[in-house]
């Protein structure tokens, strides 16, 4: 009872990391948020069930499943769509994500130490809190695929379920991010490696009963497409990332990337420890698999721990993508590790290396306070709480007069952003929209009026991304200039707002 209070404690602690990082709208918001803030609330909104997900990489062939419409699509219908709450959403199975793991250390190595301290590292580790503020499809796997590697282990213990939950796990993490695929050879080591029992005929067709209901959606896709996807998959790394290029290439890539994410769970003030932490980590667990004095059951752990910790190698085999999130399936095995390690260190030294790492950790995510992911690359003008300071001002501005906007965006012409932000927020708060004065927009990015030519002001909504060359921006204003007279211009770092007068009609 003690170590649950002590867990309540601790997911209580990530939680709050969470909310204070994000809250009150401190998220990106892109055009893919965008996209899918219409797709999901489409579901209820327009009666459109939704079956075939987004395309995987630059390959037309292969799709992600729409779990993640659906897994948003619960905050944002309840709630008045503001994508903070499916922010919060999200964070909350993130932070779940240390209870998860402390159970899984408390098995593997039947420690309670080991599972307290894995789950402190995932609570307060600067990589798990800023992906818990990213709203993408690959977000929810930080809880998913550790509770695929709990199933599997717990098989191994002799749980007939535990079979159960690893194919629901399995099912979840591929529906929500394609790359997880790698899981079922993953799996297959596994049975290779730790021998576990060989399952009835009755288990292997619940389990695959219960596999196929959670991808049905991704199923029916490839039934659609004429398993185009399956056909297609084994040549995917060629359309992503670095593509199919030399293992001479990827791989020195892969473990750089490997050494940044033990650093950015471990050592996120010093990035130059990461190759330090991850290389420790593989020794000491290879020194337990030698050490005569480590018990058999022991030793069957390190290996289930090993194989979690590099079963991402296996996406080499495909090629390798230079995304930030590549590794998603990591840190939460650096957590386990670490929690491993600190348990079989004398008190002290662990209590004083847990202290190091939280205040690592705490240190970095308050100095991101306030940044929206910064972890994730995005650009300056996805900034969710500027986006809503823009709208703010061309409302204030206007002195609750009518007006109109147009927008330079990217991707070029397709009014997304704006249209989802005036439509919850700056309709709620102000009693009207404004109009549109850019090019007719496809439902559902349709939310805002043609123009009537009775609006007072112009407001030019510019998204200064070097992403969109600057021959737009001039396009832009050339085609404003012939309409309106430029009053003042307003920059929400990252985004150029000019408000402009119209002539009066007659």
């Amino acid at each position: 009872m003690k170590a649950l209070n002590t867990l309540l404690v601790i997911f209580t602690l990530g939680f709050l990391l969470r909310f204070l990082s994000v809250y009150p709208a401190n998220t990106i918001v892109g055009f893919d948020q965008a996209r899918d803030f219409f797709d999901a609330t489409s579901i209820v909104f327009d009666q459109n069930l939704k079956i075939i997900g987004p395309t995987a990489g630059n390959n037309p062939n292969l799709h992600h499943g729409v779990l993640y419409l659906y897994y948003i699509l619960v905050p944002l219908i309840t709630l008045g769509g503001n994508p903070i709450w499916a922010v919060l959403w999200n964070s909350l199975f993130n932070a779940g994500s240390c209870i998860v793991l402390f159970f899984l250390n408390k098995s593997l190595f039947g420690s309670i130490k080991a599972g307290i301290f894995a789950a402190i590292i995932a609570s307060v580790s600067y990589q798990f809190i800023q992906y818990s503020g990213w709203l993408s499809n690959p977000t929810p796997t930080i809880f998913t695929v550790p509770l695929f590697f709990l199933g599997l282990w717990k098989y191994y213990l002799g749980k007939n379920w535990g079979l159960l939950l690893a194919s629901f796990a399995l099912g979840l993490s591929i529906e929500f991010e394609l790359f997880f695929l790698y899981l079922i050879p993953t799996a297959i080591l596994y049975w290779l490696v730790l021998k576990p029992k060989l399952p009835s005929l009755k288990l292997v067709f619940s389990s695959f009963l219960i596999f196929c209901l959670t991808t049905i959606t991704m199923i029916l896709t490839e039934i659609k497409f004429h398993f185009a996807g399956a056909f297609s998959l084994l040549g995917a790394g060629g359309s992503v990332g670095f593509g199919k290029a030399s293992i001479d290439k990827t791989l020195p890539a892969f473990l750089d990337k490997m050494s940044s994410t033990f650093a950015l769970n471990l050592s996120p003030q010093n990035l130059n420890l990461g190759i330090i932490l991850g290389l420790f980590t593989l020794i000491f667990l290879i020194y337990k698999l030698l050490n005569k004095k480590t018990t058999l059951t022991e030793k069957k752990a390190v290996y289930f721990l090993l194989l979690y910790l590099c079963s991402p190698v296996i996406m080499l085999s495909l090629g390798y993508h230079n995304a930030p999130w590549f590794l998603i399936g990591v840190p939460p095995a650096i957590a386990l590790s670490t929690g491993y390690i600190l348990s079989k260190t004398k008190l002290l030294p662990s209590l004083v290396l847990i202290v190091l790492i939280v205040w690592g950790n705490l240190t970095a995510n308050i100095n991101a306070f306030g940044k929206p992911q910064i972890l994730l690359e995005p650009d300056k003008s996805s900034q969710m709480s500027k986006q809503l300071q823009a709208i703010d001002y061309t409302y204030q501005s206007s002195d609750h007069k009518e007006f109109t906007i147009n927008t330079l965006t990217n991707p070029l012409y397709i009014n997304a952003v704006w249209a989802y932000h005036y439509k919850w927020y700056g309709k709620n708060k102000y009693g009207y929209l404004p109009s549109f004065s850019g090019g007719d927009q496809l439902h559902p990015y349709d939310t805002l009026p043609k123009t009537n030519d009775k609006e007072e002001f112009l407001y030019l909504i510019i998204d200064t991304s070097p992403r969109i060359p600057y021959s737009y921006q001039i396009f832009l204003i050339e085609w404003a200039n012939k309409n309106s007279k430029l009053l003042e211009e307003k920059d929400f770092d990252g985004i150029l707002v000019q408000k402009r007068l119209l002539p009066r009609p007659n």
